[in-house]
């Protein structure tokens, strides 16, 4: 006796060996190779019941590598090409275009012949110096330990003498004690340098070198805080150990490891501290208001501001307005805080201060208003719904 047995699922019999399918039907699709499975309709495809079709189904499967993962591939590539392009640029202009600016400056001596050197200096290169007299010696090293000029120039009995604060930038010293050979060429002029740079950091270049990693690790963990701590409360918890933390460890590796920061220790740890809340705080409330573009945004505006903090030479240095633009930011504000506390008692540090204070506040205001983030809160998952494929039995008729 000849029974027809109907396959699970619903589905009218197989036809008998030779004969046509019904119309409206089609032939079954043929198994898949021993050992094999594949998404249904799509034999040698891996399907979702082994690891290589869940894998597969995670990335996508075949409508990811349709026009809007196409699109998206370019847009990314592009994009980045583009950033990396700009920052490269950034970063090299930051080297390649330094040149005196504004650079206050100073003469000191008797009124006429103070003035006369410095309308004289001034000609020189208009725009370079920004010019003026001080009456005495005293009064120069004054604006020098207050960061109100980099160099003086002292008319004296024998001759001229240059006064420098290579402390403010060891870079400006290097270029205004060349410049003044030029300039004067045949003359003997002695440099006294009222407020030194670092024994172990003459140059300047350690400090800088410490520096850019530091601001750049800060606003990397920032970004891990932002995306992997869900909760409000315990992300702003972790942004203030984050500051701590960062302090007591850019403290001792500036003072302890490099000794290229002479000053207090906690004096340090305080303005690291400062720094690591500006920089880590607006990158945890972006990512709280804005989501993902939100911390793309940060993290460019504290890499490109780093590019322009000018911790190896100066504002001044840099071309119009970088130099300025360059000291709202974090970064310059941060690295002029530095040497301001730790070799002029924290003179010229009250603008810095504010700066720092302010993308503080304003980063905090963010992340309290912000929606909390999921931790896995971007992640494209992708669900396929069909089960796995079960092969159709040949011989859909038995006796």
């Amino acid at each position: 006796m000849v029974t027809g047995e109907r396959h699970r699922g619903g589905g009218e019999h197989d036809p008998l060996p030779g004969q046509r399918p019904e119309p409206g039907h089609s032939a079954p699709s043929p198994p898949p190779a021993s050992g094999e499975t594949g998404l249904p309709g799509l034999p040698g495809l891996p399907g979702p019941a082994d690891p290589a079709g869940r894998a597969w189904a995670r990335f996508g499967g075949v409508d990811g590598l349709g026009t809007h993962g196409v699109r998206r591939i370019a847009v990314i590539t592009v994009g980045m090409a583009l950033l990396m392009g700009v920052l490269v640029w950034l970063y090299g202009t930051s080297v390649t275009s330094l040149r005196p600016r504004d650079l206050p400056i100073l003469t000191v001596g008797p009124a006429p012949a103070a003035t006369a050197l410095a309308d004289q200096i001034s000609r020189v290169e208009p725009g370079a110096l920004t010019v003026r007299t001080v009456p005495t010696v005293a009064a120069a090293d004054r604006a020098l330990r207050e960061r109100d000029a980099y160099a003086a120039i002292v008319i004296g009995g024998n001759g001229l003498t240059l006064r420098v604060a290579s402390a403010a930038s060891p870079a400006v010293t290097e270029a205004l004690t060349r410049g003044i050979r030029v300039f004067m060429p045949g003359l003997e002029i002695p440099v006294v340098d009222v407020v030194a740079n670092a024994p172990r950091d003459q140059a300047g270049g350690g400090l800088a070198a410490g520096y850019l990693p530091l601001t750049l690790v800060i606003t990397a963990a920032g970004v891990l805080l932002a995306r992997m701590v869900g909760s409000r409360v315990i992300r702003l918890a972790g942004l203030a150990a984050l500051a701590v933390l960062s302090g007591f460890a850019g403290a001792v590796a500036l003072q302890g490891a490099l000794d290229v920061l002479p000053g207090e220790f906690l004096t340090t740890m305080a303005v690291v501290t400062l720094l690591a809340l500006a920089v880590a705080g607006p990158v945890l409330g972006l990512g709280a208001v804005a989501g993902v573009p939100g911390l793309v945004a940060a993290v460019l505006v504290l890499v490109a501001g780093a590019a322009l903090s000018a911790a190896a030479s100066a504002p001044e240095m840099l071309p119009r307005p970088w130099g300025d633009i360059g000291q709202f930011a974090p970064p310059g504000a941060g690295a002029t805080l530095l040497r301001s506390t730790a070799y002029f008692d924290g003179a010229g540090g009250g603008r810095p201060v504010l700066v720092l204070a302010g993308w503080f506040v304003v980063g905090l205001g963010l992340a309290v208003v912000g929606r909390p983030v999921r931790p896995q809160e971007g992640r494209i998952r992708i669900r396929v719904t069909s089960g796995p494929s079960v092969p159709a039995r040949r011989g859909g008729i038995r006796a």
